[in-house]
């Protein structure tokens, strides 16, 4: 005859200790999947211009007669907005087949930048409507390359920062 021990039974401190490491590993989990795709912004790290944001300072450099522009900031130096040079061609492109009145401004921080990144613009066939000096800070402009879309009045209607991926390529595109 075989005699079983019986289970021992597990004392409330146990359940417990089980249920708070349980707690413990939930928190955890969730601050680090948070941090990993929801990043705290650095200290000192510049606003991002939001939608529905207005700036005279692009009212101000705009074209007579624009219902909506793409304003480009780019840079001297800035090796994202040089890979994105392609890009911008292909969206003055697309513009001009599908007779769109979307203009398209590229922003500089300096004067001196103007001439080195209209060849940039010139080097692949690209030619932006206007180029202009602006105070990047001024308008929000976190990191270059920066693509606004606003309305006559300087509107933020929407906003992509940095070398994009195909599907903001296509965003970027749709709103032509």
């Amino acid at each position: 005859m075989t005699v079983s021990n019986p289970a021992p039974k597990k004392s409330s401190l146990d359940t417990i200790a089980n249920v708070a490491i349980i707690l413990v590993c939930a928190i955890a989990a969730f601050v680090l999947i948070r941090n990993q795709f929801f990043p705290p912004k650095p200290p000192g790290m510049p606003e991002e211009a939001k939608k529905g944001e207005q700036f005279s300072q692009i009212q101000q450099v705009l074209p007579a007669g624009t219902n909506k522009a793409l304003v480009v900031a780019v840079q001297p130096g800035c090796h994202f907005c040089n890979d994105s040079m392609p890009f911008y061609k292909r969206v003055l492109d697309e513009r001009n087949q599908k007779n769109s009145q979307v203009k398209f401004i590229a922003a500089v921080p300096a004067d001196e930048a103007k001439a080195e990144e209209a060849q940039k613009f010139a080097a692949v066939g690209a030619q932006p409507d206007h180029m202009v000096k602006i105070d990047f800070a001024s308008i929000k402009v976190p990191g270059t390359p920066t693509i606004m879309l606003v309305d006559n009045q300087g509107k933020v209607l929407d906003v992509w920062v940095g070398k994009l991926d195909s599907d903001k390529e296509k965003e970027v595109l749709e709103v032509l």
